[in-house]
Order: structure tokens, then sequence, then C-alpha cells
């Protein structure tokens, strides 16, 4: 009996792992760039993939990287990336990519993200002396009719290797096979928006509130077998 309230009680715990993946989604449905969160667990014993030859894995999270709805702002620095590329971002922890693209320029005149951060072009950081500013489709940058830089959009062969570092920033492990994008089509003044699809995660919330309810009158009932058990042998 105590084996099987165990085994209920377990099951109830990963239902909260899930129910915070999914408020997780929620909270940034309108953070432009975010990625969708998956709780699942991950089968090692799969061909192919980064987890090819690896042992079972428990319950984990994993990022849904679709491309999201793409809306037009006007501003020219708002930037929609179409496909798999990720801006590259000089942060104080290192190189990040992001699919945010809401980009602005400093004092300096150097383009940096909402936060500060350095968006990387062909030479490091990409400053801007002038008032006309393009951006191609292929990321080129030009002021006033001159080119001064580039954008550089980094794709991997393996997204699932990518770590959420907070704010919006992915960082790579030694699996995810980074590359410079070579098809970049870049959008400029438009921003892709979040990919969460707010109806699907309230479905995806009520179905874990009934599992874990369910779990829960699972573990009552083999709570009082248990107590009826007990009381039995005790009459005899």
């Amino acid at each position: 009996m105590i084996k099987g309230v165990e085994i209920m009680a377990n099951a109830a715990i990963k239902q909260i792992s899930r129910l915070n993946c999914v408020t997780h989604n929620i909270a940034n449905v309108n953070t432009p760039g975010f990625k969708a969160e998956r709780f699942r667990f991950l089968n090692g014993n799969a061909a192919g993939g980064i987890n090819e030859g690896r042992p079972a894995q428990g319950p984990a999270t994993t990022a849904d990287y679709s491309q999201g709805i793409i809306q037009k702002t006007g501003n020219v620095l708002d930037l929609a990336i179409h496909g798999k590329g990720f801006l590259a971002v000089q942060t104080k922890a290192g190189v990040s990519y992001t699919r945010d693209g809401r980009v602005t320029l400093n004092k300096a005149g150097e383009l940096v993200t909402q936060a500060g951060d350095y968006v990387l072009g062909r030479g490091e950081k990409i400053t801007i002396d002038g008032n006309n500013i393009e951006i191609s489709q292929e990321g080129t940058i030009s002021v006033d009719g001159d080119e001064v830089d580039a954008l550089k959009i980094v794709s991997f062969r393996e997204p699932s290797a990518l770590v959420k570092r907070g704010a919006g920033f992915l960082n790579p492990d030694n699996l995810a096979g980074s590359k410079e994008e070579e098809n970049v089509r870049v959008q400029s003044g438009y921003l892709e928006l979040s990919n969460v699809e707010a109806i699907r995660e309230m479905v995806e919330m009520i179905n874990i509130q009934r599992t874990f309810e369910s779990y829960q009158k699972v573990i009552q009932t083999i709570s009082e077998q248990d107590k009826m058990s007990t009381n039995r042998i005790g009459k005899l």
C-alpha cells in the first residue's frame, strides 16, 4: 500500500513541474521572440539527435522553436528573423543569442538590445553615425545610403541543445553546432511575436488540474484501504 502511495505521489509531483512550464509560457505570451516550452520525457534511446547513445533521461522541458507570428511595427530598428537564425548579442556573461528583435541605439550610437547589450555585426559592435538607417533582408545595415555593417545571425544544427539563460537569451552547449546563417531573411519594421498559443496552454492547465485531482483520489482510496486492512488485522 505504501508503495502505491509513493508511486501516485511521484506522479502528482510531475504534474506540478508540468504546471510550472505552462504558467511560464502564459506569462510570456506577449514577449517578442519567446519560444514556448514543452514538458516531456526525453528518450535517450532514440536514433539520431543529441540523445543518441545516452541513457534514458527523466522529465525535462524542451523549447518549441517554430516561427511566431510576424507583426508590423513601423520601427526600422524592430527586426523579425525568418527561419532558424538568432541574433548574436554580447552580454556581460559572454556571447548569447536571441530571437527578440527589439533593438535600439545607445548614446554612443551603438546598436543594443532593450537591456543595453551589444548587438553584434561582422566587426563585433555595430556603430551607427547618421540619420537614415536601412536594414536589408540579408541583414546589411546602411546609413545615409552607405553600407556600414551587417547583423551577425547564427543558426544551430541542434537547437534542442540551446540553454535558456533568462531575458530571452540562449546559450549553446558543445552539441549545438553553431554556424553563421547563410539563408538570412530579416524584416526591418516588424517583430516576431511569441509562439505561445494561449488557448492551448489554458487547455493544458485544465488537463493538469484534472490529472492531479485523479492522483489525489487514488492516494485517498489507497490510504482508506490501508486503514481498513489494519483495522481488520487488529480484530483477528
